[in-house]
């Protein structure tokens, strides 16, 4: 049996959701993944964490995997993605950042944008109470507190694999509940 028929035995037992047929695409294709995001990143830390969060989307999305396709393709297309959106969030934070300690610094003749300030943190803390209590904790864990995901798991007993996709979740639905305060926002910021 030549290496595509393997490959494809593979992704069929994928698509079924087979677990040992996932771990060996994985063991097939994160190094290079890995090393490929490494050049682009230049952080250890980020390349995992793109590499766990491709694998974890490739495996969402397993059931719509298209036999002929060939993997490490759509694979590479997921991380490329999440290595664009992990790239706009940064630039992202960091604007905010940036925004955060010009309100910080406010006098009082500026309490009007301080409310709002104070509003908009309200706004995404209930956002964040809203979510399941482990998944909360997590999110907690890694944005605020600013642990590894390697930690995290070792605090909670749970693989790193269950913390990326509680963080995975835990963004998605964040970025979803924001859509609907977009609007309040784009207000807000065009004051």
């Amino acid at each position: 049996m030549d290496i595509n028929e393997n490959e494809i035995l593979l992704i069929r037992a994928f698509k079924k959701g087979d677990p040992k047929a996932f771990e060996k695409l994985f063991n097939r294709y994160h190094k290079n993944l890995y090393a490929y995001l490494m050049r682009l990143l230049g952080s250890k830390e980020d390349a995992e964490e793109i590499v766990q969060e491709s694998f974890i989307k490739i495996w969402e999305k397993r059931e719509e995997f298209i036999e002929g396709y060939p993997f490490d393709a759509l694979l590479f297309k997921i991380a490329k993605n999440t290595f664009l959106n992990f790239t706009r969030e940064k630039v992202n934070r960091r604007v905010f950042e940036d925004h955060f300690h010009l309100l910080v610094d406010l006098d009082t003749s500026e309490a009007d944008d301080y409310i709002i300030f104070k509003e908009m943190r309200e706004i995404i803390r209930l956002i964040i109470d809203e979510m399941p209590p482990r998944r909360r904790e997590v999110f907690i864990m890694r944005k605020i507190e600013g642990l590894s995901r390697k930690e995290i798991a070792e605090r909670m007993g749970i693989s790193i694999i269950t913390v990326d996709s509680h963080l995975l979740k835990a963004n998605n639905y964040l970025k979803d509940e924001l859509k609907k305060y977009g609007l309040l926002l784009l207000c807000i910021f065009a004051i």
